[in-house]
């Protein structure tokens, strides 16, 4: 479908269309929620992780949800078998403050000792952590589902965002739908399908709690289709990740692109550059366990895997996760990003970014003028 720039994409007719493009976006630049399809391959590559290695930084970013804190954990422990654990849990509960998790893990980090208490009583008697995940992997996804869910402190989003986890870090089991009869965990993907298919925002999120209004079996076929018409229109070595799992989480944001001070293209990137800067303010200088400093680390990263105008320490006059940034689509119905690589979903916003209308970042205004 053509579409034209400034043409309102709250429409039902073009939101198929529109949600398509954002998803393809999303996967061809890794940047799906903590920016871990791009983060977690490079650094197992820079450390040269072993299966150990990259099933304990799975776990621990399971917790947290935060892989810069992540690091910082598994620089203190590189491996829950050989190394201190006890020592990584003093350091956590010492630098409590300044070792965030991701919002949606808030509440499970005072489980977090429990949790790598449990975790490790699940695999020492094997003496490894690899052979619980191959007996779970034995049984295809429903193993590794179950596997996930029987984690302490692991509920449905952090089950299946850890699956994703073992997935990117190469222990390949894709999930086979988006478990829509799910009814327990997070209504977010439904609501999103809902909305794609043509309800109107808020009844699409009130409908998604309620498993008698939205129809299961329609709403797999529509998740179904969408998935094999994303594949149908890619090409590159990125086609793999096209899959449920980036499905959910593209679902879940286009839903908040309809809430106030919610999420938008590139909203993930933009996160986890906060994430950095207050990482370098809360513990400055901090290092790995080989003198390297983790926030450099991370800054590489988004320099190797973004283009320029999907990081926010280039480009100094976009605002960053803002209301003006996260409410333009709400207000205007044009997307935000999207428009720097699709003339098509040009926005007055990429315009203003261009001309520089909304000045220099806060964070930023310092460096600039100096």
């Amino acid at each position: 479908m053509d579409l034209d720039p400034g043409m309102d994409l709250r429409l039902p007719e073009y939101r198929r269309e529109v949600f398509l493009r954002f998803w393809l976006h999303q996967t061809r630049y890794r940047c799906a929620p903590g920016g871990v399809y791009y983060l977690l391959p490079a650094l197992a590559a820079h450390y040269a992780w072993s299966d150990e290695q990259k099933l304990w930084f799975a776990f621990l970013n399971g917790n947290t949800q935060h892989p810069l804190t992540s690091l910082a954990l598994m620089s203190v422990c590189p491996d829950p078998l050989r190394d201190s654990t006890e020592e990584m849990v003093r350091f956590f509960e010492s630098d409590w403050a300044r070792l965030p998790f991701d919002t949606d893990r808030r509440h499970q980090k005072s489980g977090f000792p429990e949790a790598v208490s449990r975790y490790l009583a699940a695999v020492r008697p094997a003496g490894a952590q690899l052979p619980l995940w191959r007996a779970a992997a034995r049984r295809g996804w429903p193993g590794v589902w179950a596997h996930a869910q029987s984690l302490y402190g692991f509920g449905r989003l952090s089950a299946f965002s850890y699956a994703e986890y073992l997935n990117i870090l190469g222990f390949r089991t894709e999930c086979e739908d988006l478990m829509l009869g799910d009814h327990v965990g997070s209504s977010s993907h439904r609501a999103g399908l809902a909305i794609v298919g043509g309800l109107e925002p808020r009844e699409a999120m009130a409908a998604a709690k309620r498993p008698d209004v939205l129809h299961t079996g329609d709403m797999r076929a529509l998740a179904r289709d969408l998935l094999s018409e994303a594949q149908g229109r890619t090409y590159g070595d990125w086609t793999g990740d096209l899959g449920f799992f980036t499905l959910e989480s593209a679902l879940c944001t286009y839903k908040s692109w309809h809430k106030p001070n919610r999420r938008y293209p590139g909203v993930y990137n933009d996160m986890l550059y906060n994430r950095i800067k207050r990482f370098e303010t809360d513990l400055p200088g901090f290092t790995d366990q080989w003198g390297q400093s983790v926030a450099a680390l991370v800054w590489g990263f988004r320099r190797d895997a973004l283009p320029p105008w999907l990081r926010l320490e280039d480009v100094p006059y976009d605002p960053g996760l803002s209301p003006v940034k996260q409410n333009h689509y709400l207000l205007t119905g044009q997307t935000v990003v999207l428009g720097m690589e699709d003339p098509q979903l040009r926005s007055s916003y990429d315009d203003a970014v261009a001309a520089g209308e909304f000045g220099v970042r806060a964070d930023l205004r310092r460096v600039v003028l100096r």
